[in-house]
């Protein structure tokens, strides 16, 4: 599995960490930011090719629903997973997030085997057409 990500987190160490954990996994992270309405821009602008977006749920000023939320609005991501990943990890923190457009919740800190089998779920979920 050679495929493509986006990684969204405030914090560069834990960036860092997502990074490494998805070449771990089989993905290349194509783009990588600390702050949400950057990558959103970009990702509005520049239509990054992405297999797959990971954003962090607490951030500054845009927080990872929001940022999950304007994600789905851009057409050219509409069918991209997103991942939310997050310290806290509760039943209305994923209804929250699967409501904002998020393919799934991860919580920190998350094994590789965790995050790999996440992955391909997601993955396995977007290539499937709707019915």
């Amino acid at each position: 599995m050679n495929l493509n990500a986006v990684v969204v987190d405030d914090c560069d160490i834990a960036r860092q960490l997502i990074q490494a954990s998805l070449a771990e996994v089989g993905f290349t992270c194509v783009a990588e930011y600390e702050c949400p309405a950057r990558a959103l821009d970009d990702l509005t602008n520049q239509c990054i090719a992405t297999d797959i977006i990971i954003t962090d749920f607490m951030m500054p000023a845009m927080d990872g629903l929001e940022f999950c939320s304007s994600v789905r609005r851009l057409p050219f991501y509409q069918g991209v997973p997103v991942v939310m990943i997050s310290t806290r990890k509760n039943d209305d923190l994923l209804r929250r997030a699967l409501a904002a457009g998020a393919s799934d919740c991860l919580k920190k800190p998350f094994s590789l085997e965790e995050l790999e089998t996440r992955l391909q779920l997601c993955m396995q979920n977007a290539r499937q057409p709707d019915q």
